[in-house]
């Protein structure tokens, strides 16, 4: 019983870390096309377009 419980535990948090990775890669993807049409400082947005691809990364080895 315990071992089922902890499996759900798990899972629970897994999904909370999902849904996370998701909305802050939607996130990411908004800021870095909105900085790139309005001009801005090209460092700025090759840094979030960093994160944007190790987040990707990360979610695919998550949902793997």
């Amino acid at each position: 019983m315990r071992t089922y419980i902890a499996r759900l535990k798990r899972r629970k948090r897994k999904q909370q870390h999902v849904s996370y990775l998701e909305n802050r890669i939607n996130q990411l993807h908004n800021e870095v096309v909105k900085d790139i049409l309005k001009g801005n400082d090209k460092l700025k947005v090759y840094n979030k377009a960093r994160l944007l691809k190790k987040y990707n990364r990360r979610l695919k080895l998550i949902l793997y």
